[in-house]
């Protein structure tokens, strides 16, 4: 079985090996391919993997920000983010309500749980080892 990833790593080395004006011929055939494979299901995932490694060959470092409502004032956080670290950013932003408060931010192989939800797990357990 191909994963998305393998699947976004090999159109991304044919992209990078041929001539633009020969990018479509490669799209179809990666389609074709897809297809017999059984796999044409799994595009969307492929997409956002080929993206992500698109970013990082562009120094972009991709960051999930999870909160429990909008943020009405994301833009300028995401300029802030991109000043303290010194790098170029890609935040995406997603709405889980489960959260209750506060956010969840994954860089890469790096989480910081700093949700209320988590909290008040943590809170749970320590009273629960405290009886």
């Amino acid at each position: 079985m191909i994963t998305a990833l393998q699947y976004a790593q090999a159109l991304h080395g044919a992209i990078q090996e041929t001539n633009p004006k020969d990018h479509d011929k490669v799209l179809d055939n990666f389609v074709k391919v897809l297809s017999e494979n059984g796999d044409i299901g799994k595009y969307q995932e492929i997409e956002k993997e080929y993206q992500s490694l698109q970013a990082k060959e562009q120094g972009i470092e991709e960051v999930t920000v999870v909160t429990a409502q909008e943020m009405p004032n994301a833009k300028h956080m995401i300029s802030e983010l991109n000043e303290l670290v010194g790098k170029r950013l890609k935040v995406n932003q997603e709405v889980d309500p489960s959260l209750i408060g506060g956010m969840v931010i994954r860089a890469g192989d790096t989480l910081i749980d700093a949700s209320v939800k988590r909290q008040l797990i943590e809170l749970e357990k320590t009273i629960r080892e405290q009886t």
